[in-house]
């Protein structure tokens, strides 16, 4: 387990609730960077998401006017020629499929792609983009629910375990600064399904524990993404 101190730890975790891809998720980020200056950005991502989005945005002639573009991209273009750290926190896809084929039950594997199965919500990327984020969020709620009733291993491991992983990882970065004397204000960018649950771990250390033992969870250190300022001479 992590070496984690006895805090509240939302006093130094900024949590912002994105969907991902829309120009408004796009917009906050930008906004977001502005008015915070961060040393430290955590992104739900883990290294080979982040290299992927990053080399294709890199290397695409839209990237400035795309509308495809990742807010977590786009947070890292924010910050600019500063000296930053750049944390990505989120669990490996291969850890996640993995957890969920170990934990499938054969209900679950025999109604996987059913369309009983299928649930029609408003289209949550429009509403997002129009401003009606908390609507988003309690249909998200609503849908996720429906699906944990058919597929609770699933959700389990998408929502419930990685909330886990990311919240022991951002206390442990705040922790981390707090003993070396530095500040702690971790501004942190995660789909908007996340926030919740991840803002009620950090107020806990001991329920964060708890949880990662709960879910048999072994604590890794973040991916470090350590950005230098250029000097323009």
């Amino acid at each position: 387990m992590a070496e984690i101190l006895n805090l509240d730890y939302t006093d130094y975790v900024e949590l912002i609730g994105t969907a991902h891809f829309t120009r408004r998720s796009i917009t906050d980020a930008y906004e977001s960077i502005a008015a915070f200056h961060p040393q430290d950005v955590a992104l739900e991502l883990d290294w080979r998401r982040f290299r992927t989005l990053n080399t294709a945005c890199l290397s695409c002639p839209r990237r400035v006017a795309c509308n495809g573009l990742c807010e977590f991209i786009a947070a890292t273009d924010a910050l600019g020629n500063v000296d930053a750290n750049i944390w990505l926190i989120d669990m490996t896809e291969l850890e996640m499929r993995r957890r969920i084929r170990s934990r499938m039950t054969p209900f679950e594997r025999s109604n996987l792609g059913h369309p009983r199965y299928q649930y029609a919500v408003e289209d949550p990327l429009q509403l997002w983009e129009r401003g009606f984020k908390e609507r988003v969020i309690h249909n998200s709620k609503r849908e996720i629910a429906r699906k944990r009733r058919v597929f609770p291993s699933v959700w389990r491991v998408l929502i419930d375990e990685r909330n886990a992983l990311m919240a022991v990882r951002l206390a442990w970065i705040a922790s981390k600064n707090l003993n070396e004397g530095k500040t702690a204000n971790i501004l942190t960018f995660v789909g908007a399904a996340h926030v919740e649950g991840i803002r009620d771990l950090l107020r806990s250390p001991l329920q964060l524990r708890e949880t990662m033992r709960h879910f048999n969870l072994s604590f890794t250190e973040p991916t470090l993404i350590r950005r230098v300022a250029v000097q323009v001479t």
